[in-house]
């Protein structure tokens, strides 16, 4: 599909249209990005981005209203790249055996880490604004007793001292994803409701953000607004994401303004 030149006024003056009629139901209703995907079928653009007659680049994010879970802002994984450090190092050295293997010896690796305390397993997050980093640890004296096997398993396979390398983003490197792919973002927050196993959405807000601001990143990051996602396993790597809370996502940007809504829910 080629993505049209499309106005900002215009994707305004759409989204207005999609909101008045109710609702939809989405296109991938097993997928976090279903309502945006949708969005994105609606509006006869190409997924991800939007080009517009100035060239600047939009994203559409979307956000199920009362839903607790975090928004994925982009991928990336960890230096050094060339290390490749969740399949040679997190997976094989730190994983744990996978609930529904799909082969013998099937490892898993998947851990949510903030800056605000370690996980159960003992990774978390540290932001060193000096170095202009965001680094992973691993604390063996933070892990939960119950996990006491799988230490075992990494004393002997790795030791329990601090990860070696150790994975990290540099704050520039973060910074220019986060130019790229979100200075500007429509935000779309939506009802949902299921019938007969199909998802429908119905647009409760639509915010219009604009400038995300490295300094406001780097805060929610040190204030565990912000988190790293890792999910991988042995014989797929879903890839690393940087996620956030959804009441923390318009604080990322300098300007924001909400052209559409609040909308009350539709009858059901």
């Amino acid at each position: 599909m080629v993505t049209p030149r499309i106005t900002r006024d215009e994707i305004i003056a759409r989204l207005d249209e999609i909101a008045g009629q109710g609702w939809i139901p989405s296109l991938r209703p097993l997928n976090a990005g279903g309502i945006g995907n949708t969005i994105d079928d609606r509006l006869g653009i190409a997924e991800n981005n939007l080009a517009i007659a100035d060239t600047a680049q939009w994203e559409i994010k979307s956000h199920r209203v009362g839903s607790t879970s975090l928004l994925t802002l982009f991928h990336m994984e960890p230096e050094p790249r060339v290390a490749r450090l969740v399949p040679q190092l997190l997976l094989p050295m730190y994983g744990w055996p996978h609930q529904r293997p799909r082969q013998a010896g099937e490892l898993s690796f998947r851990q949510t880490l903030n800056a605000i305390q370690s996980t159960d397993r003992g990774f978390g997050l540290e932001v060193d604004a000096v170095g202009a980093q965001v680094r992973v640890y691993f604390d063996a004296e933070s892990v939960d007793a119950r996990h006491r096997n799988w230490l075992e398993s990494v004393e002997r396979r790795v030791g329990l001292g601090p990860l070696n390398p150790q994975p990290y983003w540099s704050m520039q490197t973060l910074f220019l994803t986060a130019q790229t792919k979100l200075l500007n973002t429509f935000y779309v927050e939506a009802y949902t409701r299921r019938r007969g196993g199909q998802e429908f959405f119905a647009i409760e807000r639509v915010m219009v953000l604009q400038g995300f601001e490295m300094d406001s990143f780097a805060n929610a990051l040190r204030q565990g607004a912000a988190q790293v996602d890792f999910d991988a396993r042995t014989t797929h790597n879903h890839g690393t994401k940087f996620r956030v809370r959804q009441n923390s996502v318009p604080r990322l940007y300098r300007y924001a303004e909400t052209p559409i809504g609040p909308l009350a829910r539709p009858a059901d």
